[in-house]
């Protein structure tokens, strides 16, 4: 079921993009990871090689190359997810030790470390799970990071506004908005409508 159910995701992220995969292919030096387009429909990708791309078109991509032009100022990054709206595009992935960061843009040029401390029981915690995927959500205005642990992890503009909620799966694969609701889609057959 997990692996049909990564397999479906993949092929609804990736489905937009096959009419010019070759060139996006042809343009990464890393493997791509993660795909999605903004509501002005400005298109994203990330691969593992710490790249991020971006197309106005889905033909011609224009990479940036995230390691090299931060070395020395941000740790080294493998991408594994990217998610845009509200004027915003961010993406996800680990360090080389393995540590969740997560970085945010307006433009695609310059990035900023989005913090991942969110307050639980009182006490200020900060995330560190593999993850998965990224979605916006325009009614929330949010950005929410799903991953393992079932880690659904909400970040609002307001970086000290972080909530962190856990579900009943190994992994949380994907958030899909739809009208006022979301559902969750998560490993072991784990599937919740959650009402906004």
């Amino acid at each position: 079921m997990a692996v049909r159910l990564r397999i479906l995701i993949a092929f609804l992220l990736v489905g937009a993009f096959v009419a010019h995969g070759q060139d996006l292919h042809m343009a990464a030096r890393g493997e791509l990871q993660a795909v999605c387009a903004d509501p002005d429909g400005l298109q994203w990708a990330v691969t593992d090689a710490g790249e991020i791309l971006r197309s106005p078109d889905g033909a011609a991509w224009t990479v940036f190359d995230f390691n090299a032009q931060y070395a020395g100022y941000y740790p080294q990054m493998s991408w594994r997810a990217v998610a845009a709206g509200g004027g915003s595009v961010m993406v996800a992935g680990l360090d080389a030790n393995g540590h969740l960061a997560v970085f945010t843009s307006s433009r695609g040029t310059v990035w900023s470390a989005r913090s991942l401390e969110y307050t639980l029981e009182g006490e200020r915690a900060e995330l560190d799970v593999t993850p998965v995927s990224l979605s916006y959500d325009p009614l929330r205005d949010s950005f929410f990071l799903c991953g393992s642990g079932g880690t659904l992890f909400e970040m609002p503009g307001c970086s000290h506004c972080n909530r962190l909620t856990r579900y009943p799966a190994d992994t949380l694969y994907a958030r899909i908005q739809a009208g006022f609701n979301a559902t969750l889609l998560g490993s072991g057959g784990f599937r919740k409508v959650e009402t906004l």
